[in-house]
């Protein structure tokens, strides 16, 4: 019960920051994207394309996710509000306020991580929601749309497999986030989290190491590829290292004087 009241809380708290509004960026860009390509002011090539080198509705959406993915937008807008969220609170010592209204230090961390993750699935579902119907509005009717929201090489199941996965990745960053937070300033927060993303993006996206394939990254670039291999492990090691991520965090954050 303590736990869904401070998840109420910290929902209502991050939905009511300014800068939470940053999650929205990319559902805004998918849309400008799609304008752009309709009017030929942008150029939209890929594998994903069907034999006919136009789009169906998933192949852009799924085209969409890789690019936003692959350049990293995700992971710098959700580290970014992560930092502010935790290591900024504690920093101006506002979370003072709600260890005064609760007293378990781990329920607090808990709680922030799944009201941050519950307004992450919000804006994937927006992005999503957005390419998709920015596709009808001004690919469809284009030379480079067929109208088609079906395709031969994306399919429904697999665009959410590969979407959940990058959920699970970027989640994990998050809850790394909270952890440098405890002793480092928004910044600073932001800066360390996200180095280590793109340096374990690009261990993983190299191959350099056998076991990456079983990293929720890895699973997601090949379930968009078409390959539905090691699912679960990387379903249950990603959610195991998150868990011991935020136990670490709230161990350590059960010692930290907050002035």
């Amino acid at each position: 019960m303590e736990l869904w009241m401070i998840y109420k809380m910290e929902l209502i708290k991050i939905m009511k920051r300014k800068n939470s509004l940053i999650l929205v960026i990319p559902a805004i860009l998918a849309f400008i994207m799609a304008f752009g390509i309709s009017t030929g002011g942008l150029t939209m090539t890929g594998d994903a394309a069907s034999n006919n080198g136009t789009f169906a509705c998933l192949e852009f959406i799924g085209t969409l996710w890789i690019f936003f993915s692959g350049l990293g937008i995700w992971g710098i807008l959700l580290i970014l509000v992560a930092a502010f969220q935790f290591s900024g609170e504690i920093a101006s010592g506002q979370i003072k306020m709600t260890l005064l209204r609760i007293g378990k230090r781990g329920r607090v961390i808990f709680g922030k991580f799944l009201a941050l993750m519950t307004v992450v699935a919000g804006a994937f579902a927006l992005f999503t929601l957005s390419a998709l119907g920015s596709y009808y509005l001004f690919i469809a009717n284009s030379s480079l749309g067929n109208g088609n929201f079906a395709s031969a090489t994306v399919t429904v199941s697999g665009l959410a497999a590969s979407v959940g996965f990058i959920y699970l990745h970027l989640a994990l960053f998050m809850a790394l986030t909270f952890l440098v937070g405890l002793y480092m300033s928004p910044f600073i927060a932001f800066i360390t989290a996200l180095i280590g993303l793109f340096a374990v993006n690009y261990l993983i996206n190299s191959n350099a190491f056998t076991f990456v394939k079983y990293s929720a990254l890895s699973v997601s670039n090949n379930l968009i590829a078409g390959d539905a291999e090691y699912l679960l492990p990387a379903l249950l090691s990603s959610f195991l290292i998150i868990v011991c991520l935020l136990a670490i965090a709230s161990l350590i954050f059960k010692r930290v004087d907050i002035k």
